[in-house]
């Protein structure tokens, strides 16, 4: 692709394509984390940064489409119980076991990230559908009225849960892997999943 034609291509596309990308990545991972997946501390650190970079992208924007800031305070305590709360009960959700190779692997927490995908996949629908491309035009935005108003209000609230989910799964997992590294937890051998990869 010449950079002529990448000059020409509207932005809103570029970034709604980019947007439907990641949503698609998202998808993947957690298939991936159903069936289980290679663990990588990185990725894991990786992931759960774009994922909070998202959701807080959201819902700064949804300040612009008429949201009222005071929105800000339910979210944040939303965010911090999701987290608490998630890291609390997640524990049992989630198992790890090693490979004849000794490579770590893990699944658990699917129920997270379809929360995460639900509030993702509605919010951009909502600025898709009512906003358009002006939703990057933070000069020109459209002020969102009605229903458009609290069906984007509610989907931020459903994707800061989702969020706050993450959070306190991913800081869990990062726990649970911290303490097999340090004897404190063994993993078990099952040989007969060794052929799942890394995703």
């Amino acid at each position: 692709m010449s950079p002529d034609i990448l000059y020409g291509l509207n932005p809103y596309y570029v970034v709604i394509l980019v947007l439907l990308l990641a949503l698609v990545r998202i998808g993947w991972r957690t298939f991936a984390n159903y069936r289980g997946t290679l663990f990588s501390l990185t990725k894991t650190v990786v992931y759960a940064g774009i994922y909070v970079a998202l959701g807080v992208g959201f819902s700064v924007l949804s300040f612009f489409e008429g949201v009222s800031y005071l929105m800000a305070v339910p979210e944040t305590v939303i965010v911090a119980a999701a987290a608490y709360e998630s890291y609390r009960y997640s524990n049992g959700r989630i198992s790890f076991w090693k490979n004849d190779a000794g490579s770590l692997f893990f699944k658990g927490g699917i129920g997270v990230y379809l929360i995460y995908l639900a509030g993702f996949m509605i919010r951009l629908a909502i600025d898709v559908a009512f906003v358009g491309p002006s939703m990057f035009d933070f000069a020109s935005i459209i002020q969102l009225s009605g229903t458009a108003l609290y069906a984007s209000m509610a989907s931020d609230l459903l994707l800061t849960l989702g969020v706050g989910l993450l959070i306190g799964r991913n800081i869990r997992v990062t726990r649970r892997y911290l303490m097999i590294q340090r004897g404190i937890e063994v993993a078990p051998s099952l040989p007969n999943l060794q052929r799942i990869r890394a995703r």
